[in-house]
């Protein structure tokens, strides 16, 4: 990326152990066949549409209108006199529509399931025995090759797609790996090895989750199946505006009640269906297909499966074992507490026990591996697969809903008490981004991946002072440090040691827990999990591009919103057929993007590293902090990236000197900016002596534009807004807004400080140099000359960051006066947040 090696460069050693992504020819992309029909029929460039309004028409009718209200529009008087389309019915509207290009078709397959006394696939020695008699269900699936080679031919992506592996390195020396993209990764590496000379890798990431359709009532399921490629850029997949992951089937849902033991009947029809679903990947992953790809040369490609993504059951599903133990390792199921490293599940062993147990021998390892009777799984026959490698870590299950939500927070509120910590949440003093709990934490019944988040950004802020013992601290900052490094767009080996490293912190002090009552062990699934994380990245690149996350938002655009357009009777037919329709307009859309020559890059979506409007840079120097209280203007550029944005007209035109001391808190503003123009003026005279009767104008914000944040990539060109201003009168029906006054970090520099431009009246802190090792935070105090704030004004390019301080809250009650928004003004020690972002957070971890 080179916006970035601007700040950040590194050193890629290509595959050098043989020829890679040989080049067999050229052939034509899918948009050049569509551009070669539609000149060969002397068409215009939206044909079958006639122009652009009818294409934009069409497209919105698609996207927003179901069929009947389609019909209904289209034979209006007004719609056939005016607008005039081509299409005068839904009927003629649906018939244009299927001349466009779409996505591989779909096929329903027929799923046969009995259910008796004898165990499924025995007589035959397969689970797919199975499908003779009883229950039918319906199976829809496409071919996963046509859709890797529509992904990996799609010129919508060339630039953002690779074909060869390579080794990535921080330094010139090549002494310390960086890991991001799946091609960093060690796995790609090692299978290049593989592979036929000059072949070339694709790595399937599938992903599978069963979620609800029916709103409110009924009991409507879909378990779909996503897949995308590993060439493919993370920040490309995260995006589902760029519909990098495409859906390959709906498994069929069935509580199959004909069966004594129903849920082994589930598992081995998972695997029955998955089996016929990748079925076209096992030819294919074995001899290579030759494929056109997104540059418009043809390779032969080689499908394997690299990545399955999937919650803690479904992994265990997969992994053919049981849920108490691991899908990765063979992890006792009594010692998942421990800090060790077991054996890793091989594939080849798993399969024979399988077979044996199928056989009727009975091995003793089936049973001490915690296996299920699954005979045929789906991977057994997937080429250069090994699915205990493949299936990956999952941070929104295992770390933010799971160790944290399930675990951590649940023992602290035990030990602290709900009250107390409402209390505390409640009185947290606002920042940019950051919600505010006004009722507290404990009352909140639904939590999304994103409130997890919130709270872990003061979550340990909360729990200083209330805590019974030293430990318990020590434990969050463990914990904590662990969920933020994992969430890392960008590791190194440093940061894979240091994670390494929290993971084993937490495990010494853990058992303070036990101690004080509020756990009885740590034999948790998702607590020995955290153990394979390291691999999981040094295998697969970065996790930011394998979440589960991605998929959950899949579901809304494959399975809800198709189920809202279908009438609720034979769904998953009308779902497909939904599907294929909004399959064709964005294919054609991008096609028209592509001919007309105007691709842009889509703009970074929010996720983990990510906040809404600020930015997540490294300060350089934070040697001090600031409390902005007034922000006294042309944008301009200053070195390492400072930039800033401010508005074109003051929010507080011509205010006295009385209303800024009263209502902003300057009370010392004239003083300072005295001393301020003494500072500047290079001939010793003073052109402009400033007094109380003189007025100013004011702005309440300003926006800091940042450079990248070496670990999160995706964060390049956000900005960090800081906000000062009074507390404002809402009317007679609303609230005011509180005073906002916002913390910053802000550099020590004698050239910046001789620059022109805006500038702001500031209350100073005292420099950061007390380092609370029992909290891993800088503890802050305010700055004073005679009892009272040491108040400045500096250049506006002097401020880096917007910073949250926390108090550092009594162990006694709250003060109820704070929880109204003024700890702030009320209390005297504070912490610097070490996990408000994560550009405080990396600061932390590159000094401690």
């Amino acid at each position: 990326m080179p916006d970035d090696e601007e700040y950040f460069p590194c050193y890629a050693r290509e595959y050098d152990e043989g020829p890679v992504a040989d080049v067999l020819g050229k052939g034509e992309t899918v948009f050049n066949k569509m551009k070669k029909v539609q000149d060969s029929l002397g068409g215009s460039t939206y044909s079958p549409f006639e122009d652009r309004d009818e294409w934009e028409l069409a497209q919105w009718l698609i996207n927003n209108v179901n069929q009947r209200a389609t019909d209904e529009f289209l034979k209006l008087q007004v719609t056939r006199s005016r607008i005039r389309p081509s299409y005068r019915s839904n009927y003629k509207f649906m018939k244009t529509i299927d001349q466009l290009p779409t996505s591989p078709e779909w096929k329903c397959e027929l799923v046969h399931a009995h259910g008796d006394d004898e165990d499924i696939g025995n007589d035959r020695g397969g689970d797919e025995d199975h499908t003779v008699g009883g229950e039918e269900m319906e199976l829809w699936v496409r071919d996963p090759v046509a859709c890797i080679t529509e992904l990996i031919g799609n010129p919508a992506f060339h630039g953002d797609i690779a074909y060869a592996p390579e080794k990535v390195y921080t330094n010139c020396q090549g002494s310390t790996r960086q890991y991001d993209e799946m091609w960093t990764g060690d796995w790609w590496w090692e299978m290049q090895r593989r592979l036929p000379s000059g072949g070339t890798v694709a790595p399937v990431i599938l992903a599978s989750d069963k979620t609800e359709l029916s709103r409110f009532k009924g009991d409507k399921n879909a378990w779909p199946v996503y897949l995308s490629i590993g060439n493919l850029a993370k920040e490309v997949r995260r995006q589902p505006s760029r519909h990098a992951s495409m859906l390959v089937g709906y498994l069929p849902v069935s509580k199959l009640e004909s069966f004594d033991d129903n849920s082994i009947g589930q598992h081995r029809l998972f695997h029955y269906c998955m089996r016929r679903m990748v079925q076209p990947l096992v030819d294919a992953g074995r001899k290579g297909v030759e494929m056109v790809c997104a540059d418009g040369k043809i390779r032969k490609v080689f499908p394997i499966l690299a990545a399955y993504i999937g919650d803690h059951p479904e992994q265990c599903l997969v992994a053919c074992c049981a849920e108490n133990r691991c899908p990765k390792c063979l992890v006792p199921a009594k010692e998942r507490g421990l800090n060790t490293a077991f054996q890793p599940r091989d594939q080849m062993h798993t399969t024979r026990t399988l077979h044996a147990q199928a056989a009727g021998l009975y091995p003793p390892e089936f049973v001490a591996q915690g296996l299920r009777p699954i005979f045929s799984p789906f991977w057994a026959d997937l080429p250069h697969a090994d699915i205990f490698t493949v299936i990956t870590s999952d941070i929104l299950h295992q770390l933010h809903q799971g160790i944290f939500k399930d675990h951590f927070k649940k023992w602290c509120i035990v030990l602290v008490g709900k009250q107390n910590f409402d209390a505390r949440f409640r009185a947290m003093p606002a920042f940019s981004g950051l919600r505010h709990f006004k009722e507290g934490i404990s009352k909140v019944k639904q939590w999304t991946g994103a409130d997890h988040k919130q709270v872990q950004r003061v979550f340990l802020a909360a729990l200083v002072g209330a805590a019974p013992h030293p430990d318990v601290i020590k434990a969050g900052c463990n914990l904590l440090d662990f969920i933020y490094l994992a969430q890392y767009q960008s590791h190194t080996d440093r940061t894979l040691v240091a994670l390494q490293q929290a993971l084993d912190s937490f495990h010494v002090v853990k058992d303070i827990f036990i101690d004080l009552g509020c756990r009885e062990h740590f034999n948790v699934p998702k607590i020995h999990s955290l153990w394979h994380y390291v691999e999981t990245i040094r295998s697969l690149g970065s996790l930011d591009g394998l979440n589960m996350e991605t998929s959950e938002r899949l579901h809304i655009d494959f399975a809800k919103k198709a189920y809202s357009a279908s009438n609720r009777r034979d769904y998953l037919v009308q779902m497909t057929r939904w599907l294929q329709c909004q399959e064709a307009i964005i294919w054609f859309s991008s096609y028209l993007t592509w001919r007309l020559g105007n691709i842009q890059p889509e703009p970074q979506p929010a996720d983990d590293c990510d906040r809404s409007d600020e930015s997540d840079v490294p300060p350089e120097h934070p040697d001090a902090l600031l409390n902005c209280t007034t922000l006294a203007r042309p944008t301009k550029s200053f070195p390492a990236g400072l930039t800033y944005r401010i508005s074109q007209r003051p929010q507080f035109l011509r205010r006295t000197v009385q209303y800024l001391q009263q209502k902003h808190g300057a009370v010392h503003f004239v003083h300072a900016l005295q001393d301020f123009l003494c500072s500047t003026q290079t001939d010793g005279r003073q052109s402009f002596q400033p007094n109380i009767n003189d007025r100013f104008s004011c702005f309440s914000n300003v926006v800091i534009q940042l450079p990248p944040h070496e670990h999160c990539m995706a964060n390049r060109n956000l900005s960090a807004r800081i906000r000062s201003h009074p507390q404002r009168d809402n009317g007679p029906h609303k609230p005011p807004t509180p005073a906002r006054f916002d913390t910053v970090l802000t550099l020590f520099d004698e050239e910046l400080l001789q620059r022109g431009g805006f500038h702001a009246y500031v209350h100073w802190f005292k420099p950061l140099t007390h380092f609370d090792r029992s909290v891993g935070m800088f503890r802050a105090t305010r700055s004073t000359q005679q009892h009272l704030p040491n108040a400045s004004i500096i250049p506006i390019h002097r401020l880096v960051q917007p910073c949250h301080l926390i108090p550092r809250f009594p162990n006694v009650a709250i003060n109820p006066h704070w929880t109204q928004g003024h700890a702030m003004t009320d209390a005297n020690v504070f912490y610097l947040n070490k996990y408000i972002d994560f550009s405080i957070f990396d600061w932390y971890q590159n000094h401690f």
